[in-house]
């Protein structure tokens, strides 16, 4: 078994710039491409996934003083809970024995799914199993915890953690063409488990925006502002201009307002570049996996590779809402009954505002409302799911003790929820 978790521990330890170059070797190599054909595609996913590590990196340092000054008013105003972010609680997912089983049985689980039809999606972002292994790990520690001896716990929760697989596909599909659409992503489609809430709510809130008087005829179309102020609008200078803005309300100094200004308009003139470059390399691997299966399965057969959310991170308009969703973010931390500040969210905003472009058509209103309803959604589900997310975490030895309670981003997405709403019937917490 320790043989076994430094494998794993190993693998995850190389990261997806690292490790995703091999994975598309391999499977160009099985979709029959030439080797070195196959291994300059999985180089180019490579450099365009540590790409947009880089830039998100350096967007969220750009930010940071901005998110530091909210911070301070978390200090002493009634937060009890300690904010983990997703790192953490992939971090406690990776440390138990799910991993093990999980992430192995979902890949050949996907691959017989793919060969009965049931699926178009080929899922390679292997890293982001650690969301079915988060689900499985807490409800085996509800059940245990409510009396269930642990075998028959241990097959419950890994059957969970499989079925949660399934769900992802299923969820993949059905946003394959929409995504491809938006975010300019031919035969890709997205297998984050928390992109399933993200596009609910964005699609929900889209509808019903749609569906009321006056507000259905607000419409601040990203492309409104090129034409109505020609190069003012541009998309750059528009997310300059929001970097000074917030610069101004956090009182940053003057080399501070160009920092994080800059940063701003230069993420949101690189993205799209090396989310191109990581496409260089997936788009001869899709269409070698779709004459593959289409010899296995039928010429109508398609067949989409399964990637991580950041290739939506390319959206203009997702970049440009950050400035504005970070001081709205800070004061719904204040709303009441809210008991966790949410660092990790202000630092990983970005994935939400580039998700909720996606239902949004274009609309910079609908856009940053959807955003709204989920940092809402996000911030009273991780307070509520504290109490089981630090035993957990507890459980899986990440933290010492359970007199400080923790939670993370990742306890908002379904099947932690629904662990949640288990372990309150059984009255665990």
């Amino acid at each position: 078994m320790s043989i076994i978790n430094a494998i794993v521990q190993f693998v995850m330890d190389l990261g997806g710039g690292v490790f995703l170059p091999f994975t598309i070797l391999i499977l160009g190599i099985i979709f029959k491409q030439k080797p070195f054909d196959a291994l300059r595609n999985g180089l180019r996913v490579g450099a365009g996934f540590l790409g947009i590590n880089v830039i998100l990196n350096m967007l969220i340092s750009g930010l940071q003083p901005a998110i530091d000054y909210y911070a301070q008013y978390g200090d002493g105003a009634g937060f009890t809970i300690v904010d983990i972010g997703w790192e953490g609680l992939a971090a406690v997912a990776w440390s138990t024995s799910f991993a093990l089983l999980i992430v192995p049985l979902g890949m050949i689980l996907n691959y017989v799914l793919i060969k009965v039809r049931f699926t178009k999606t080929m899922d390679i972002d292997v890293w982001n199993y650690f969301h079915m292994v988060l689900g499985a790990s807490m409800l085996y520690y509800v059940l245990t915890i409510a009396g269930m001896a642990k075998v028959p716990a241990y097959i419950i929760a890994t059957v969970f953690g499989l079925l949660t697989v399934v769900v992802v596909l299923v969820f993949a599909d059905k946003i394959a063409a929409k995504w491809q659409e938006v975010y300019n992503l031919p035969g890709t489609t997205c297998c984050n488990h928390d992109m399933i809430y993200l596009l609910a709510i964005d699609w929900v809130v889209c509808k019903v925006l749609d569906k009321i008087p006056g507000i259905n005829k607000i419409h601040l179309n990203v492309n409104w502002f090129s034409e109505k102020f020609g190069s003012f609008g541009e998309s750059s200078i528009m997310a300059f201009t929001v970097g000074l803005i917030l610069s101004v309300l956090t009182k940053q100094s003057v080399s501070g307002t160009l920092t994080l200004s800059v940063t701003l308009a230069a993420a949101i003139i690189l993205m799209p570049k090396v989310v191109g470059l990581l496409m260089e390399g997936l788009l001869p691997l899709s269409k070698d996996a779709r004459k593959y299966f289409k010899k296995k399965l039928g010429d109508d057969y398609e067949i989409y590779i399964g990637m991580d959310e950041a290739l939506c991170l390319g959206d203009e308009m997702g970049i440009q809402l950050v400035g504005i969703m970070i001081p709205i973010a800070i004061l719904i931390a204040f709303l009441p009954g809210v008991h966790m500040f949410p660092l990790s969210t202000l630092g990983s905003m970005v994935y939400i505002t580039c998700a909720c472009a996606m239902y949004a058509n274009g609309d910079m209103f609908k856009a940053l409302i959807a955003s709204i309803a989920v940092v809402v959604y996000k911030t009273y589900i991780n307070t509520w799911m504290a109490p089981i997310v630090t035993e957990l975490a507890f459980g899986a030895g990440f933290i010492s003790s359970t007199a400080t309670m923790v939670s993370g981003s990742n306890a908002a997405e379904f099947n932690c929820v629904l662990v949640g709403i288990l372990g309150k019937f059984l009255k665990v917490w």
